[in-house]
């Protein structure tokens, strides 16, 4: 424990050092994790691994989900039809007309990306509530398809005798398939929100209409963002059908659209790790809580509302908030310890907002006001000009701020 704290350094007040410091320990907690996540099969049963495997592609969904409603504060209700035009399409091009699986897979996400790029198409100029109804009904028309187009699509009986990879047979193979995938579906997530293009979608999330005259073509960005999201999805519904060696009609019918929608909530909405925390409680929940209490749908409702009433930003938003920025400001990293918590708030806030005409306001832990979501967006529009002009509270003699 001493070489660990000499190695990474004692905290100081001094702001380059405790910066340095936090930088450490969130390389040294993600080292961590993933020395967990390769190590698991050998840590515990067939049993676990089954559920870590469900957790992953389930978190990959609900961060494809994400990433339009928590970082463009865009909500869908339509992205199991997504996942489901990826995961039938690898199901047909196998079962019934004898492709090789790398093939269909690559065609199936082909086909799946005109699809997102068609739906989004039709849903970008919309906002709120007419944008969750219209993507909402785009897949219900994909979950009609799979119900009725029975001798394409099985009906309700599904299509079974989906193939594994050759070399990700066994449970444990197909565990580290299935991780080695959503890691590189997770880093190429992460570097998108990080770039310009990721900035614009916050823009888009807490600000729209200022982005327009600001010379940002909202329309192609939202529709951009659309089509990446729903390839994402497609990648999860090839996991999914490959792992079930089986799809059906219940997998693209909206409630899973829903339930992905609330995994990301759950573990925090706007974050690149919420997304697995919260479908890692949903599928232990689903799947062992189950198997000893019989209401188990009663308990993950109360869970799912002392989330929302104590953490809306969800745990891990909470963790940011009452832990690590906690620890920022007492290692003397104050504008580190800010902006953590401003992220951590700022989606959660903004996103449920988003079915408004108006800016949110957010507010950190304590209810108090941080800034409205749509000065982020004005800045970061304003970023090359000298200065910038805040919109936080009206200012009677009109000065400059």
């Amino acid at each position: 424990m001493r070489a660990l704290t000499s190695h990474l350094g004692p905290p100081t007040a001094d702001r380059s050092s405790a910066t340095a410091w936090a930088a450490r320990v969130k390389w040294l907690m993600l080292l961590a994790a993933v020395v967990v996540a390769l190590a698991l099969p050998y840590l515990v049963t067939a049993f676990w691994v089954n559920i870590a495997t469900q957790a992953l592609i389930f978190g990959l969904f609900a961060l494809s989900i994400n990433l339009i409603s928590g970082y463009g504060g865009m909500i869908t209700l339509g992205q199991a039809g997504l996942l489901g035009v990826a995961g039938y399409g690898v199901a047909i091009l196998t079962t019934h007309n004898g492709w090789p699986l790398g093939a269909a897979v690559v065609a199936a996400l082909l086909i799946c990306a005109l699809a997102s790029a068609f739906f989004g198409a039709l849903v970008v100029r919309a906002r709120g509530t007419y944008f969750v109804m219209i993507t909402l009904a785009e897949g219900m028309v994909v979950w009609g398809i799979a119900q009725r187009w029975g001798d394409l699509t099985g009906g309700e009986n599904g299509i079974p005798g989906i193939p594994k990879p050759s070399f990700a047979l066994a449970y444990w193979q197909y565990y580290w398939f299935a991780l080695a995938v959503v890691a590189v579906c997770t880093v190429l997530i992460a570097r998108l929100v990080r770039s310009p293009f990721g900035l614009s979608l916050k823009g888009i999330r807490e600000a729209e209409d200022r982005l327009a005259p600001l010379g940002y073509h909202v329309a192609v960005h939202k529709l951009i963002a659309f089509t990446i999201s729903g390839i994402f999805a497609g990648v999860a519904g090839v996991l999914l059908a490959m792992y079930n060696n089986f799809i059906g009609p219940s997998d693209v019918f909206f409630l899973a659209s829903a339930s992905g929608l609330l995994m990301s909530i759950l573990g925090g909405i706007g974050t690149l790790t919420g997304a697995y925390v919260g479908a890692a409680i949903v599928i232990v929940i689903e799947n062992w809580v189950s198997s000893h209490f019989e209401r188990w749908q009663t308990l993950l409702g109360v869970v799912f509302v002392l989330v929302i009433l104590f953490a809306p930003d969800g745990i891990v938003g909470a963790w940011t908030r009452y832990v690590w920025a906690p620890l920022l400001r007492r290692l003397g990293a104050e504008e580190e310890a800010a902006a953590a918590q401003t992220a951590a708030t700022s989606a959660a806030g903004a996103t449920v907002a988003a079915g408004g005409t108006g800016p949110a306001v957010v507010r950190d832990g304590d209810g108090r006001k941080i800034a409205p979501a749509g000065a982020a967006a004005e800045t970061s529009g304003r970023a090359q000009s000298q200065g910038t002009r805040g919109e936080t509270e009206p200012d009677p003699e009109g000065a400059r701020r």
